[in-house]
């Protein structure tokens, strides 16, 4: 996320590949209700956009507490508000014809791969109850993706200026929201499985750096469904909530 971004307020994405170099902060909230998680199990890009901005609204409108929806994606790349066609090595049609959706996001940040063996989590919430401001929100996401990695035998980091988790110079986990009338939404990604050879067809958040997996790097195998559980309880310990599971009829 530019300073210009963090300027505009509630409108505001931050990137999934820098860190804010400033704080957008809203007045605190006392709103301790508990996070909904729901397991949407897999969904095509359009179809989770859908439910996340109807989660969106409807925390926005009161309806809803915080509400965290997990799930893998059909194969999709994204491109996200600041992203470049030049971080594709191949054209968008070129990508759609190898059954790979394309898209344009609201998030933050430039191009990402998901797909199935990759866990999708989408935080939605208002950011004064989550966080103090947009940094430390991103800082409490890459907490939990930390902590879940540990939990499935991985040693991950941070790098400074880069959002994500990383091991070595591979990325495992990326980061990339919005924040829409002092609502956060879009989210993270932890690769588990995934088809590493997708990401080779884009330049992973602007960088030319590799990605990686929990199995690559020799962690415990787990579907996604799984790490989804463990996942949620980490973020719900990041934010001080408790942890209540939804399900859809």
């Amino acid at each position: 996320m530019t300073a210009e971004g963090l300027r505009a307020g509630p409108g505001a994405s931050s990137s999934a590949c820098e860190v804010p170099s400033a704080s957008t902060a809203w007045p605190p909230s006392h709103d301790a209700r508990p996070l909904h998680a729901r397991w949407l199990g897999r969904q095509s890009y359009d179809g989770a956009h859908a439910l996340q901005v109807e989660a969106r609204d409807a925390v926005a409108a009161g309806e809803r507490g915080p509400t965290l929806l997990l799930l893998e994606h059909e194969p999709v790349i994204s491109v996200g508000r600041r992203g470049e066609l030049d971080d594709l090595h191949v054209p968008a049609e070129e990508i759609e014809r190898r059954s790979i959706a394309f898209r344009r996001a609201e998030r933050g940040g430039r191009a990402t791969y998901h797909g199935p063996g990759q866990l999708v989590g989408y935080p939605i919430g208002p950011l004064r109850s989550l966080a103090p401001d947009v940094c430390s929100y991103v800082c409490r996401l890459e907490d939990a993706l930390l902590q879940t990695a540990s939990s499935l035998g991985v040693d991950a980091a941070r790098r400074d200026g880069q959002p994500g988790i990383w091991v070595g110079d591979a990325k495992l986990g990326s980061i990339g929201v919005a924040i829409s009338r002092g609502i956060c939404w879009h989210g993270f990604a932890l690769n588990l499985d995934p088809e590493l050879a997708a990401f080779d067809l884009i330049r992973p958040c602007g960088f030319d750096l590799p990605a990686t997996s929990i199995a690559h790097c020799g962690g415990e195998g787990v579907t996604v469904e799984a790490c989804a559980r463990l996942a949620a309880d980490h973020l719900a310990q990041v934010f001080a909530r408790d942890l209540t599971w939804m399900n859809f009829a």
